[in-house]
């Protein structure tokens, strides 16, 4: 191998870095214009001595066709769940009143009651100022859905209003 002076040997580096970098480095044309960079030509070496990228560096990217699609990462932590309310849920606000028309089951002085309807529905009545009621007998009623947890027996549980 031919010994390079001294000169060569500690630019050979600089040139090896810069013609890889683009604008401002060296190309096979020669340096580039100092104006461009600001600052001096590098190299007085002959051009046959000028450094060339390899191979590998110089081959550009896949085109965007053949990489594969960017996906996003996956989430590595759990996702939040809901706690139950603090709150209990409030009555209904929207209360449904109805006339029914039925016979009496359980009777009595109140305030609880048992009609079956016209069309076979059982209720369980809470009526405490509607007074006595007898077994058997044919009511029509006015029945609002009933505001306080009472159990009157079975049936759908209604409270009867009165007037």
């Amino acid at each position: 191998m031919a010994k390079l002076p001294r000169r060569v040997l500690v630019l050979l580096p600089v040139l090896a870095l810069t013609a890889c970098g683009g604008a401002g480095g060296v190309t096979r044309d020669g340096p580039a214009s100092p104006s461009a960079t600001g600052a001096a030509p590098v190299s007085s070496a002959p051009p046959d001595r000028v450094a060339t990228p390899t191979p590998a560096a110089s081959t550009p990217p896949p085109p965007a066709a053949t990489r594969s699609p960017a996906r996003p990462p996956l989430s590595s932590t759990t996702l939040p769940t809901m706690r139950p309310p603090h709150v209990k849920p409030s009555p209904p606000t929207d209360l449904v009143t109805r006339h029914v028309s039925g016979f009496v089951t359980r009777g009595g002085d109140g305030p609880c009651y048992g009609m079956v309807a016209e069309d076979g529905t059982e209720y369980a009545l809470h009526g405490p100022d509607v007074g006595e009621l007898r077994t058997g007998s044919f009511v029509t009623l006015r029945l609002t859905t009933l505001r306080a947890r009472i159990d009157c027996g079975p049936g759908v549980p209604m409270s009867i209003v009165s007037d």
